[in-house]
Parts: C-alpha cells; sequence; structure tokens
C-alpha cells in the first residue's frame, strides 16, 4: 500500500524550538511532505504559537497549539496514522480508538528510565497498546520493556555536509545545550590541563553559560576557549567543517545523538562518551572515553592534538559514506512509512 496518507503528528516539542527531538520529527515531516503525505501537527508549546507559519506556511504544514477538545477529535477523524515521538499522557484520549487508526511511538530518548515514578509505569504499560513502538537505539530499547523496531535518528543531509570553500583552522568543538548532562564543564576541566596551544569553540546556550563562561575566565583560558551562541543551519555547518575534532563529553546517558552525525556530515573526527545512545551514534567512527572520566578525556584529546600536529586528517571511509548515507533524511523517513503503511 503506498497511499498518500494523513498523518497527525502529537508531539510536547516541536520546531522552532531547539533539541534532538525537535530537529528529528522537523526532518522526517519534511520527508513525508516531500512524497506527498499531508500532515498536521498538535503541540502544547503555546508560547510558539505567535510563530506559527513562519517556516511552516511555505511547507503546507498545519501546526495547531494547545487545540481543544473538539478540535483534537476532529483531526482523528482525519488521520490515517496517528504518531508520537515520545509518549505523552495528553495523548491518552487517542487509546479507545485504536482499533480504528495506526498508532505509532517513537521513544527518542531515556524519558521511561525512572522506574520509581508512577506516571512512568503507567506509560510504560499505555505503550504496549500502539500499533508499532520504534526506538531510536538499542540503549532505549531496553527501557521500554515492549517489543520494539529499532530505527536509528536522521540527520540533515542537505545542511551538514562538506564545503569545500571552508578550511579546517581550529581543533576542538562542542555542540549542544548548555546544562549539565551534556558535560561542558567537564570538558573544560580537561582543557585545562592540556599544558598546550589549542581552540576551543562552545556552539549553544543554557542556563549554565555563565558559570562555565565563569569558569573559562578563572583558569585563564578566555583566548583559547570561544562562545559562539547558538548557531543554526549553513551557518553552523560551515562552523563545524572550520574545525577537526568534535568532542561530545556527556556525562548522563544519551538515547541517541544526532549531533554525532551531523559531526562526521561535516567531516569532524570524534571524541564521545561512552553514553548509552551516544556510542551507538558514533558507531565505531569515533574515540570513546568512559562517561565523566576526565583523565580518559584528556588522554584523548592530547593524542588528537598530536595527530594533528604531525598528520593531515584521512578522507571519509567508504563504509563511513555508506553509515552515513543510511542516516539521511530519505532513508529514515522511508523506515518510518514504511510502518505507518503496514496493515
Amino acid at each position: 500500500m503506498n497511499r498518500n496518507m494523513n498523518i497527525l503528528v502529537f508531539t510536547t516539542a516541536f520546531y522552532p524550538s531547539v533539541g534532538g527531538l525537535e530537529n528529528q520529527t522537523y526532518n522526517l515531516i519534511e520527508e513525508f511532505l516531500k512524497v506527498g503525505h499531508r500532515i498536521k501537527v498538535i503541540t502544547f508549546q503555546t508560547e510558539l504559537a505567535a510563530r506559527q507559519g513562519q517556516e511552516n506556511k511555505e511547507k503546507q504544514l498545519k501546526v495547531l497549539y494547545n487545540p481543544n477538545l473538539l478540535k483534537v477529535l476532529s483531526l482523528f477523524l482525519w488521520c490515517d496514522v496517528f504518531y508520537m515521538p515520545n509518549f505523552s499522557l495528553k495523548g491518552i484520549w487517542f487509546i479507545p480508538f485504536r482499533p480504528f487508526k495506526r498508532w505509532i511511538i517513537s521513544h527518542n530518548d531515556l524519558y521511561l528510565s525512572n522506574r520509581d515514578s508512577e506516571k512512568t509505569r503507567v506509560k510504560l504499560l499505555l505503550i504496549k497498546l500502539a500499533s508499532q513502538n520504534i526506538a531510536v537505539s538499542n540503549c532505549i530499547a531496553k527501557y521500554i520493556d515492549t517489543s520494539s523496531k529499532i530505527i536509528y535518528n536522521c540527520y540533515d543531509n542537505e545542511i551538514f555536509k562538506i564545503y569545500e570553500d571552508e578550511k579546517r583552522i581550529a581543533e576542538f568543538i562542542f555542540l549542544g545545550r548548555l546544562v549539565s548532562q551534556k558535560g561542558c564543564e567537564l570538558l573544560i576541566k580537561a582543557c585545562r590541563n592540556l599544558n598546550t596551544d589549542f581552540t576551543l569553540s562552545i556552539v549553544g546556550d543554557g542556563p549554565e553559560k555563565g558559570e562555565l563562561e565563569r569558569l573559562v575566565r578563572n583558569y585563564k583560558l578566555d583566548e583559547k576557549i570561544k562562545f559562539l551562541g547558538i548557531l543554526e543551519g549553513e551557518s553552523l555547518a560551515r562552523v563545524l567543517n572550520r574545525h577537526h575534532v568534535m568532542v561530545i563529553p556527556s556525562i548522563d546517558e544519551e538515547g541517541f545523538g544526532i549531533v554525532a552525525l551531523e559531526g562526521l556530515a561535516c567531516g569532524c573526527k570524534i571524541i564521545a562518551a561512552d553514553a548509552g545512545g551516544l556510542s551507538e551514534a558514533v558507531k565505531g567512527f569515533g574515540k570513546l572515553f568512559e562517561m565523566g572520566n576526565q583523565k580518559e578525556l584528556e588522554v584523548l584529546l592530547k593524542e588528537e592534538l598530536k595527530e594533528l600536529r604531525t598528520s593531515a586528517s584521512p578522507p571519509p571511509t567508504a563504509e563511513l559514506q555508506n553509515y552515513l548515507a543510511e542516516q539521511k533524511k530519505e532513508a529514515v523517513a522511508k523506515q518510518y512509512l514504511k510502518l505507518f503503511q503496514k496493515p
């Protein structure tokens, strides 16, 4: 069955909010639209309502912010497939109608890992009623306690790629929200002990930014470590193309790690924490260190600096190119649509 479908997406987080879940959902929707499927989105990020249509109008994507129950029911009647990126109890109204519509849930992070929470236990029971569960990594699959199809996340291959007119002029780059679990503090502390020339660019924003800036000043690393703020799209991809090594020092398990795909696609070497699904995203195409182990991170940073000073970076291998091709938006969207269309 290859007919065009009416797909209703129910998500608590959506573009233009920034994050792995938001990027993954938006990338998939773009691909669904390209092949003729009709998409409507329900989200409860009401603070973004004023921005609806800014990016979506040209893509014929209808986004509804916190709709009332009657509107939700009308959307249910309209849809062929009800897709939830991460399960939310706000969507349990759909469960009684499950026999009549195909209900797909993708699990994108470790939101169901806290088994001590009553809400989590309820969610773990309810997701068993879905037509299909998707886990974005083996790490996620082990937490959801039900049968699932593993489909790794995609990246925006139209933006994150090699830009031949860019030159790699800087050593290290960090990309992510400036929150404790992303490990930027650990990276700065490791850089303090490098005792050699280096550069580190920190891309992103978040509640820890002020403290991290103070830490850099206290360590007298102002000339070596720069905060670039939030970068997006081609501007971000070009900055990645100017760096040799992406460092992903997460101190908590990750569901996956789209940022690793973006770095690899832009030609960066990868140093990453062995943090759940993050190591699956790196997939042997980078160097891993024990999560939270500053000494191991320091060793890898020093190794990379030595290699950069003594040899040129090799071109991407055929194995890496094949892996990145498998994670392109179009390829991953096809896997989702195959499950959506399953009788």
